[in-house]
């Protein structure tokens, strides 16, 4: 981690804004707006070294909004509550989107010391405070008295960041680059520039990126970090990147830009939420809300899966609904508010950004998702055993790094088709092995005189991938369970067994393809000399194939195999004298008519035995 991000939370008039200043120099109170009220509205950035850098957020209720963008991609929260005023309702609600978001380092600082005289006030104060950080990730929190008036606890409050600096957690990085934009703006000559924190991955100029949503292309002119000139920045990083190629107009905040292939904007998605315990709201199935992911914010419906409602302190998963596209990653955090009047009441994270089920099925699935990263690995891998991934489409899937799925490889004891690099469970293995057993079994039962089936028929009748199918059924040759022939596969302990009477049609059917040499009957002419139905005779026909007797050089078109050996001899003789063969003396040699001749000699140029040149043919490979 190369930079450190602060957020300032706390509620409205308790000296945020001026504590930042006292830190780094910088008015965060850029709008003109925000001066005339003497109150921030929106985001402030202030440096307060080369490696720190502080968000400051408002205070007011009605930007919450704009509260909950700016510590999205905070490390460290900066808790503010004023000396005069104790805890208020925002330093409760902010405490409470910390949490939701996954905050798990802060510090507090008890501002506007100067204004009371009485130690013992401050100490009944930090009391208050401590009461309320209990059970949360600043319960063991430092508590500061500062002063930006006089300038008391501001270098002990410098201090205990810096020191807090050291002990940077190193954060899971996706693998893949991530920018979450929290303000756009366009600077003359330069063009479009977005800012926000590199959420995983790096970046550098010339680097192409998508915006999402609207999945719009854009390339990246310049970076900056900190005021200064980078030649790239890294997860963690405060970061200004100019773009080149895309109009402001599809930049906007709550947008992102990441690099191809690995997210993409959904409009629903399974989470994983907890209302928060000291609500008055319950959160009711098809409840219309406020929902706030990364930097953006939506309206968006809540569909409960378990119960019509969810109380106060109670979790559970459900479906969000968003009214227009965000941008969702595997286990993101979020925060909802109510419609109206707009209150936090809780949080969550995604579980499946992306569903590929609908309905019924979708509410099933989001149902038994689990909140614990490798058990919903395997969930996934077991909804899709029978077309199983390789690592890195399930990488991209969880929108992670390659090496975390190698990780729950190893956890869950799962395997490597190495070749593909592609996972599976050595259960849905077993599963597959005999499905495709039982599916032979049945074929044998229901055509007894078929030797083999078509690996095709049987992996589309399955429902396999092409490479799964191949994998499990080379396994299954490779045991000697199943054995593979021209034309399929069967069962090893399959056998081609004639009944007498079967027997006798197919004698009689293999004695009239051999009277009919080169001219052999037709299935309709085999059909009234025989009185045999069309099917039986086919079902003959493929033993006969299969016993080395016949062979179908077209479709509909059979041969005794006796002839089509003995044509090869036929013609080669002919070429022992002859440098081409017209079909003219291909007729005399077999003495046929042009009907049969041109498929069999379509067949013999296909076999190799025959090569066309214009309308001759010359002898084949084999006879040169």
């Amino acid at each position: 981690m190369s930079q450190l991000v602060i957020g300032t939370a706390g509620h409205i008039d308790h000296g945020k804004t001026a504590l930042v200043k006292a830190l780094t120099g910088t008015d965060t109170d850029r709008l003109q707006e925000e001066k005339a009220r003497g109150m921030t509205i929106d985001l402030g950035f202030a440096f307060m070294s080369k490696d720190i850098t502080i968000i400051d957020v408002p205070g007011h209720e009605r930007f919450i909004r704009n509260m909950v963008a700016g510590v999205s991609t905070i490390h460290l929260a900066l808790l503010v509550v004023a000396a005069d005023d104790g805890i208020m309702p925002q330093t409760i609600e902010h405490l409470n989107i910390l949490k939701l978001l996954g905050i798990s380092r802060g510090i507090i600082a008890l501002t506007k010391c100067d204004l009371s005289e009485d130690d013992e006030w401050l100490d009944l104060i930090e009391i208050e405070i401590n009461e309320l950080m209990k059970g949360s990730f600043l319960e063991s929190a430092s508590i500061i008295r500062t002063s930006a008036a006089n300038g008391a606890g501001i270098d002990d409050l410098r201090q205990a960041i810096l020191v807090e600096s050291q002990k940077m957690l190193e954060y899971a990085n996706r693998g893949f680059f991530r920018h979450q934009v929290d303000r756009v703006f366009t600077k003359k000559g330069f063009g479009a520039v977005v800012t926000g924190t590199v959420l995983s991955g790096a970046a550098s100029p010339g680097m192409e990126v998508r915006i999402l949503p609207g999945d719009f292309k854009a390339k990246i002119r310049g970076l900056q970090s900190h005021g200064i000139k980078v030649t790239n920045v890294t997860i963690g990083d405060r970061a200004a990147i100019n773009l080149a190629g895309t109009d402001v107009e599809n930049l906007t905040r709550g947008c992102e830009l990441v690099e191809s292939g690995w997210l993409r904007e959904t409009q629903s998605f399974v989470a994983h939420i907890t209302a928060l315990a000291d609500t008055r709201w319950q959160i009711k199935h098809r409840q219309r809300v406020h929902l706030h992911i990364g930097t953006a914010e939506v309206l968006a419906r809540i569909s409960v899966l378990d119960g019509k409602l969810l109380q106060p302190g109670q979790s559970g998963n459900v479906i969000i609904n968003c009214e227009e596209p965000v941008i969702a990653a595997m286990d993101d955090r979020f925060v909802i508010r109510s419609y109206s009047p707009m209150e936090t009441i809780g949080g969550g994270h995604v579980l499946d950004p992306n569903p590929i089920q609908k309905g019924r099925q979708l509410r099933e699935w989001g149902k038994k998702l689990v909140e614990d990263s490798p058990q919903r690995f395997m969930q996934y891998i077991n909804l899709e055993w029978k077309n199983p991934l390789p690592v890195l489409e399930w990488a991209q899937r969880f929108n992670t790094a390659e090496k975390y799925v190698h990780k729950w490889l190893a956890e869950l004891k799962l395997s490597l088709i190495t070749k593909q690099n592609i996972v599976y469970d050595p259960a849905d293995m077993r599963t597959c092995r005999t499905e495709i057993e039982q599916y032979l079994n049945r074929f044998h039962l229901k055509n007894p005189y078929r030797k083999v089936v078509s690996r095709e028929a049987v992996r589309n009748e399955l429902g396999f991938s092409q490479v799964w199918f191949d994998f499990v059924c080379d396994e299954l040759i490779h045991d000697g369970l199943v054995v593979r022939s021209i034309g399929g596969i069967a069962l090893a302990v399959h056998s081609v067994t004639l009944e007498s009477e079967d027997q006798q049609f197919a004698d009689r059917i293999a004695a009239l393809l051999k009277n009919g040499r080169f001219t052999p009957p037709s299935l309709g002419e085999l059909r009234q000399t025989t009185g045999i139905a069309p099917s039986k005779i086919l079902e003959m026909l493929h033993i006969l194939k299969e016993q080395g007797l016949a062979i179908e050089i077209q479709t509909g078109l059979w041969y005794h195999k006796y002839w089509i050996t003995e044509l090869s001899e036929i013609l080669k003789a002919f070429f022992q004298n002859n440098p081409e063969l017209t079909v003219g003396d291909f007729k005399k040699i077999t003495n046929t008519t042009r009907k049969s001749a041109i498929p069999l000699l379509e067949y013999c140029d296909s076999s190799g035995l025959t090569f066309r040149v214009g309308d001759v043919r010359e002898a084949g490979k084999d006879w040169q």
